[in-house]
């Protein structure tokens, strides 16, 4: 079976690797001419590692992350202590380990691992303008004018999925009333006591921070919220003095952190959301990840989710007969949990942009979510 993957980044690289494991030839078309150094952290919670280590990539994130030992929530204005989550235990806990990564790193690996398992599987390039179901094939229409028979379309192109709004629902994403901001901070320029992993928030804001690359940069998320999002693009550089004056009443360690990003530059983007999609899945195309159910990143588990899509999605088509009874079993399996995942996303951003006290803090703490198991666990929900 000819298996085309739309999209090269995480979830499309992981869902590359499962089906090659898996024993299924397959095509990733990237449409970006080259993969670089993007300056963003990621969080790989077990649910996440455990699939990842499944396909081979263990050595590879054990030699890049960071595992550390807790996380403190804390008082953005005083910066006093209100909870700690411990994760130094989790490997023991839940049978995979929860890291920190520069997202290049992860995507590194992955492309790497590829080029061992599926030679010349990653087209970079390759924009995938539309597709069309064929009977018992798809047919991939490229921006260049080329035209490309696939006998499954896996589309992985994130929240603005072109084959989504083409094929599915073409309402446009919506804005979600939050604005991000991110930034990597060179640990060297920074004091020890503030290279611990936290979360400051409160004020209808707050700011995570953690370690990456072994400990050599110090990733910070900000998040606001604002009524409207008007930029043309959806990442932009943003001033950082304007940024600084957003978060000029979180505390002085904090601000320290983020005062200090590498050659100035801080990036800022707004959330997007989508409707909830009832149907994931026409004739032998399929939707993956973002495209088919994006979440806010408060849970930590977007990337996670898309990992674990990838998985179960090579596992039932090697199960079942068809592509299209693949297709079913995968959204049976997925769906309830996505949409937990999604509402407790929500729910938790509510809580990290309310009051800073212990109380909207209650039901913080990892349950299913850490233990979930996409490579052994059951299919069909």
């Amino acid at each position: 079976m000819k298996i085309a993957i739309v999209g090269g980044g995480i979830g499309g690289l992981t869902t590359a690797l499962a089906m090659t494991q898996a024993g299924f030839a397959v095509t990733v078309h990237e449409r970006a001419a080259q993969l670089a150094d993007q300056g963003a952290g990621i969080t790989l919670a077990p649910n996440a590692t455990r699939v990842l280590y499944h396909l081979g990539l263990g050595p590879d994130l054990e030699a890049t992350s960071v595992t550390p030992p807790m996380t403190e929530y804390r008082h953005y204005r005083t910066g006093s202590v209100i909870m700690r989550m411990v994760t130094k235990d989790y490997r023991e806990l839940y049978g995979a380990p929860y890291m920190r990564l520069h997202r290049w790193d992860l995507q590194h690996a992955m492309i790497q691992r590829l080029a061992q398992t599926a030679p010349g599987a990653l087209r970079l390039g390759s924009c995938v303008d539309q597709v069309e179901p064929r009977d018992e094939q798809v047919a991939l229409r490229f921006a260049d004018g080329r035209l490309e028979m696939a006998d499954l379309v896996i589309a992985a192109d994130g929240i603005r999925s072109t084959i989504r709004e083409t094929l599915f629902n073409p309402a446009p994403p919506v804005f979600t009333g939050f604005v991000a901001w991110r930034g990597l901070v060179d640990t060297a320029d920074l004091p020890r006591q503030l290279h611990e992993s936290a979360v400051a928030f409160g004020q209808g804001r707050h700011i995570n921070r953690y370690l990456v690359r072994r400990g050599e940069l110090l990733n910070f998320v900000a998040v606001a919220q604002r009524d409207q999002w008007e930029a043309e693009g959806w990442t932009i550089p943003a001033p950082l003095d304007e940024f600084l004056e957003e978060f000029s009443s979180f505390d002085e360690g904090t601000r320290t952190v983020i005062s200090r990003p590498v050659l100035g530059q801080v990036f800022k983007w707004g959330l997007f959301g989508r409707p909830w999609l009832e149907e994931w899945s026409s004739g032998r195309v399929v939707l993956l990840g973002d495209a088919a159910h994006p979440m806010l990143p408060f849970l930590g588990q977007g990337a996670a989710n898309a990992i674990e899509d990838a998985m179960i999605l090579a596992r039932c088509l090697k199960s079942e007969a068809t592509p299209e009874r693949a297709f079913s079993l995968y959204q049976r399996t997925r769906a309830p949990r996505v949409r937990t995942a999604t509402d407790q996303a929500a729910r938790r951003g509510d809580r990290y942009l309310g009051e800073p006290n212990a109380d909207s803090l209650k039901g913080n703490e990892p349950g299913a979510e850490y233990a979930y198991d996409a490579v052994c666990g059951p299919l069909g929900g």
